[in-house]
């Protein structure tokens, strides 16, 4: 029988192995009202929700900048540093060290069973073995329930040592770099390890996607433009267990801020007064003329 989805974040961390990467435009906000620029560094929705953190708007076209050195505290992600600009027809994101789910997998108790059949391998022959099902504890976060046979490892030596050597997070990004200008933007996307091990993601540019799957899906370079001009472009789209958390990581929105109104003209005196005529200048003074007149007597 299928498990139905619960909510527990082990799920996530564990469906590490699987989650997609793709990249996708998003279909067109139906928004007619104006929107200022405006980024973020990172918000959540679910049973984990974070707010828009840290988030700069810009409503008359000057720039805005504002950063955080860490997020509200929560069990679901981390960030060292973040970054959001936003200013006139631009906004930008920097992000640095982003951990979604952290220490997920030390907090799992080996079962017995499991813990003797590690202890026991066969120097040869071990990948052959099968995978034991067994179901893996709730953690309290947003994940379908797993059991062993769920984690992305390919024989019984792989998961003995993911679970005996767990890794440091479910994901985890060196840096995420988001930007835009009028209606174009672009992402530029540091290493990025999926329970330790390194990830060879596809080109960040908008179209190219690997396999999906149904627990869980990665987003790149999320793009749409609005009904009232604007454009958003958000660098990474987290969906675990089926929409139960959606993380959106460095999201950007350009859009021109409202043009000023001219100024009204001064209105004209409803009864001018004549225009004033010059005074003419003055006559010019005679210059006498001597003559000489002759004499009679």
């Amino acid at each position: 029988m299928r498990r139905q989805l619960a909510p527990t974040i082990l799920t996530a961390a564990a469906v590490a192995g699987v989650v997609t990467f793709s990249l996708v435009a998003s279909a067109p906000a139906g928004n007619a009202a104006a929107r200022p620029s405006s980024a973020y560094a990172v918000s959540a929705e679910g049973q984990v929700p974070i707010a828009k953190t840290p988030y700069a708007e810009s409503l008359d076209g000057k720039r805005q900048t504002t950063s955080a050195l860490e997020l509200p505290k929560n069990p679901l992600i981390s960030v060292r540093a973040g970054t959001a600009t936003a200013g006139n027809d631009s906004a930008s994101v920097e992000l640095f060290d982003i951990v979604v789910g952290p220490d997920i997998l030390s907090q799992v108790q080996i079962p017995p069973e499991l813990k003797q059949q590690c202890a026991s391998l066969p120097k040869t022959g071990a990948d052959d073995l099968p995978l034991p099902d067994i179901a893996l504890p709730d953690l309290g976060l947003p994940l379908p329930q797993l059991s062993t046979k769920d984690l992305p490892v390919k024989n019984l030596p792989d998961l003995c040592n993911l679970l005996l050597n767990p890794p440091s997070s479910l994901l985890a990004i060196d840096s995420l770099n988001v930007y835009c200008s009028g209606d174009s933007g672009g992402v530029d996307l540091g290493a990025v390890t999926l329970l330790g091990q390194t990830l060879k993601l596809p080109s960040t540019k908008q179209g190219a996607s690997l396999p999906s799957n149904p627990l869980a899906a990665i987003s790149v370079n999320s793009q749409g433009k609005h009904s009232d001009g604007s454009f958003t472009i958000t660098g990474l789209s987290i969906n675990l267990g089926g929409g139960a958390e959606v993380i959106n990581l460095a999201s950007a929105t350009c859009a021109k801020p409202a043009t000023k109104p001219k100024p009204k003209p001064t209105p004209k005196p409803a009864n001018p007064a004549p225009p004033q005529l010059d005074t003419p200048p003055a006559a010019p003074v005679p210059t006498p003329v001597k003559t000489h007149q002759a004499v009679t007597g």
